[in-house]
């Protein structure tokens, strides 16, 4: 680089490949002038190839304008739409708009020619002849000039004399020179350039390859992470990926944990350690994403998930309060499973009155003003508008990145304005859905500082040296890539002309060419691929074999870790703290406590879960779900039970409608009762009616299985009761009582999986009935299993006969095998001890992360639970089991 740098001093001008070799030129040189204690100096001319022409287009003072990338696309874009209307419909406009364009374009830069005769060409080819043409006579009409016609317009203003050559050219890092490309090179040197191409015959010995297998990618990028940290601190650092795309996310990801351990902390100062190449488009960018959420809502009703994403925001609250307040309101929706919501449902949550009701009233007024069609530079300035209406990013404060990204934001919009010729007068729903595309085709890498770590992909990769080298994701089905021709450029064109991605062949070629360059690049390289991809087995490029020595004895991890959650239980890092093993129940809050049978329940399955639930009140906000939520479809099926036996009473009415054949009429009109009124919008009363059936159905076959039993009445339904357990009320909902040869039966029902295993041991997983069985005498206590095919009673009982498939206690093979010493009066007192003892240890302020793995050890709450974030086990490891979820839908007790 040295000599091309000499040459650069003396005036000549640079030209890349792109612009990180360009910054990486520049920063060089900057080095060279300080450290001949140069105090000032000329900025030298060194930029990416098209940068360079359209420099040089400029100077020549075309005779017409060049058409924005935007503006080309959007065009391109619209024309395919209306194409699509007219004809054949499209499933995915947009993706068909990019894949042909990218087309068009192809055949601009090799002088494609396609065959005049339709009969040669697919139907993606003639459509793409169609668009062309259509294009072509726009951008004509338009007065402008088509962005691939850039190299060509300068070739001609070179041979008119309109444009000026430099004297000497430096051409840097072309791996590959394609035919547009090479026909500007020619044309500066006809006009008098000196050119010299960079690196040339680069003669440098390729550096040392060691292959390493990893589990998958993530292993790939934690290992790389890891390795960097070991090098030293002045050394430059690629990390080159064949496919940075698939890479990125983990990259970022393990990266930031490693290598900047405290930037993973929520509104930590970032410095950046290290670079990435690859951008993503500006819609996933998370504060561009809300202002993009704020301005697709309308007047109408909105899929709730929209509206969330919203209302959680942090660039939309104003203030902690505001946002409690939005989250409130969201939790507050879904609990009522409203699938659908408008800015008027916000409003009236809200209330009148207050701050947060003005913004939303504000929102709606400024909507209620964007009518009829509009040009999209006007619909621009009115987009501005309502966002500061909204209130959106009052009161943030923004970080470097987020003002770059709120800065691609406003150059969006300064986009959009430009496309009044292009697009016309467009209704403010049309206006936002260009704005959405712009922002998806809008390539967005937030500028970091130089770093000795730059992450980059093959190409980007090209001209530069580093001192260490880490080729991630070298696999065969990478490296090199499998084709993917376009589908709108005959495959027979593709291959004559050589195309990227054309065929094997050729990405073989390229894939071996750009290796050995890379393999140039530093004296020490390691090469990881992983073993299983995306389900499939893999090994490592084949471009590799021979080149390099393969580490097959690595073990994963055998670099120290930085990332915060595993240094810090490292003592250097641990805070000391007392360990509040006791946090009691006082006695003002003993008086508030509520969740009934539950709290005793959550306590047993672990104490911390009754902690944070009962204590904390941490409660998870529920999903909406499509048609019947599970809570609301087991409150149904628990009235249509109660209206079942309030009807017939116990066995002698239903042995009496089932003689009479009455017993399906009587289920019918029950559950039609209980499913009156339901809303299942936006689905229809079929649903509606499908969901009775079901219902209808599941009756029937529990009345067949209560059938088998001898005598019973049924005492009562849905009895309310209360305990008091160490000193605080437990409040339940017994959803049956049943009298059978003198025992009180307790029934409870389940739609879900149910057992008794663990009833015998002091902390039952499910200990609902064992608490009921203390309301007075009782002879048995069992589940009424209610699932379609699978109807039963699980259960324990006194005497034999007393329900159907369950044996008296002494009889019972649960009994035999766990507690064969003890009777059932015994077992009623046993149950006694082990609930107040459950109770006990909640009022004690027993909030150990302990999870119950129940009678077998195969139980795993952790599982299911909805507090993994707050207890933290998973950092500590959990406890590992079937995951069986033992839990009932709505099963309606507690309070």
């Amino acid at each position: 680089m040295e000599a091309i740098l000499n040459l650069i001093k003396n005036g000549a001008v640079a030209v890349t490949v792109n612009k990180r070799l360009a910054r990486r030129f520049q920063r060089a040189y900057d080095t060279l002038m300080k450290n001949e204690g140069t105090r000032a100096w000329e900025t030298p001319l060194i930029l990416p190839l098209s940068s360079f022409a359209a420099r040089l287009r400029e100077e020549a003072r075309p005779d017409k304008p060049l058409l924005s990338a935007t503006r080309a696309g959007a065009l391109w874009g619209k024309i395919v739409e209306e194409d699509g209307r007219e004809g054949t419909p499209l499933l995915n406009p947009e993706g068909v708009a990019s894949a042909s364009f990218e087309a068009y374009s192809l055949i601009r830069e090799y002088r494609i020619k396609l065959p005049s005769d339709d009969i040669y060409l697919t139907d993606e080819a003639r459509a793409l002849k169609r668009w062309s043409a259509v294009y072509d006579n726009e951008v004509e009409r338009l007065g402008f000039i088509e962005p691939s016609a850039l190299f060509d317009e300068v070739i001609k203003y070179l041979k008119a004399g309109r444009a000026k050559a430099p004297e000497r050219l430096v051409i840097a890092g072309f791996d590959e020179i394609t035919p547009s490309e090479s026909r500007l090179i020619s044309a500066l040197k006809a006009a008098g350039s000196d050119l010299v191409f960079w690196p040339g015959d680069d003669t440098t010995p390729a550096g040392s390859v060691t292959i390493r297998p990893m589990e998958d990618e993530v292993a790939e990028a934690i290992e790389a992470a890891r390795w960097i940290r070991t090098l030293p601190e002045d050394s430059i650092v690629g990390v080159i990926a064949p496919d940075l795309r698939k890479y990125r996310g983990a990259i970022v990801r393990e990266f930031a944990a490693e290598l900047n351990p405290p930037s993973v902390l929520p509104g930590a100062e970032v410095h950046e350690v290290f670079n990435i190449s690859l951008g993503l488009p500006l819609y996933s960018d998370p504060l561009v994403k809300s202002a993009l959420d704020i301005l697709s809502v309308g007047l109408i009703d909105e899929d709730l998930h929209k509206l969330s994403l919203i209302l959680l925001s942090p660039y939309f609250a104003q203030s902690m309060e505001e946002g409690l307040a939005f989250a409130s309101i969201d939790a507050g929706l879904k609990k009522d499973n409203c699938l659908k919501a408008s800015l008027f449902d916000l409003r009236a949550r809200l209330g009148r009155a207050g701050r947060d009701a003005a913004r939303v009233e504000r929102w709606i007024t400024a909507l209620r003003s964007q009518r009829g069609k509009d040009a999209p530079s006007r619909w621009a300035l009115l987009f501005g508008a309502l966002l500061k209406e909204t209130g959106w990013l009052k009161g943030v404060k923004l970080g470097s990145k987020e003002h770059q990204s709120l800065d691609a934001l406003n150059k969006l919009l300064e986009e959009l304005s430009t496309l009044d010729e292009v697009l016309g007068a467009l209704t403010f729903k049309e206006a936002v859905a260009g704005l959405k595309r712009l922002a998806s085709v809008t390539i967005h890498q937030a500028e970091v500082p130089d770093c000795r770590v730059e992450v980059m992909g093959l190409l980007e990769s090209a001209g530069l040296k580093f001192d260490y080298i880490w080729l991630i994701g070298a696999d065969e089905f990478s490296l090199p890539k499998a084709p993917a021709p376009n589908p709108f450029i005959p495959l027979f064109i593709q291959k004559e002309h050589n195309l990227p991605l054309s065929s094997h062949e050729r990405e073989l070629e390229f894939a071996r060419r750009t290796l050995e360059r890379v393999l140039r690049s530093a004296p020490s390289i390691q090469a990881s691929f992983p073993k299983v991809t995306e389900e499939k087995e893999c090994d490592a490029s084949p471009l590799l074999k021979g080149l390099g020595r393969a580490d097959e004895t690595f073990i994963a991890s055998k670099w120290p870790s930085s990332r915060l959650k595993d240094t810090s239980r490292l003592n250097v890092l641990s805070e000391v703290y007392a360990d509040p093993s006791l946090v009691p129940v006082g006695e003002a809050e003993l008086k508030t406590l509520s969740g009934g049978t539950a709290i005793i329940k959550d306590h047993s399955i672990c104490p911390f879960r009754a902690f944070a639930i009962h204590r904390l009140k941490a409660v998870e906000v529920p999903d909406t779900e499509l048609g019947i939520a599970p809570m609301k479809r087991g409150s149904i099926l628990h009235e249509a039970m109660r209206a079942f036996w309030d009807k017939l009473k116990g066995s002698d009415g239903l042995k009496t409608a089932m003689e009479k054949k009455e017993l399906n009429d009587i289920v019918r009109d029950i559950t039609r009762e209980a499913i009156k009124g339901v809303d299942v919008a936006p689905l229809s009363d079929k649903f509606l009616e499908m969901e009775r059936q079901r219902l209808e159905s599941l009756l029937l076959d529990w009345a067949t299985v209560e059938a088998k039993r001898g005598d019973f009445r049924v005492k009562a339904v849905e009895q309310e009761t209360e305990f008091i357990l160490s000193g605080f009320k437990v409040k339940g909902r017994i959803d049956r009582i049943d009298e059978a040869g003198g025992n009180d039966v307790v029934v409870d029902y389940k739609t879900g999986t149910v057992q008794r295993n663990d009833w015998l041991t002091a902390r039952p997983l499910d200990p609902q009935l064992l608490i009921y069985s203390m309301a007075g005498a009782c002879g048995a206590v069992t589940f009424a299993r209610l699932a379609p095919g699978e109807c039963k009673f699980v259960g324990l009982s006194h005497e034999d006969n007393i329900l159907p498939g369950i044996k008296g206690f002494e009889n019972d093979s649960l009994r035999a095998k766990a507690w064969p010493d003890k009777d059932w009066e015994g077992l009623l007192g046993f149950w006694k001890t082990v609930i107040e003892g459950l109770a006990r240890g909640f009022v004690e302020g027993v909030v150990a992360v302990d999870p119950n793995p129940g009678a077998d050890g195969k139980a795993d709450p952790c599982k299911l639970c909805e507090l993994p974030a707050l207890c933290r086990i998973a950092e500590y490891g959990t406890p590992h089991g079937n995951g069986e979820e033992n839990d009932v839908e709505g099963d309606g007790d507690g309070d």
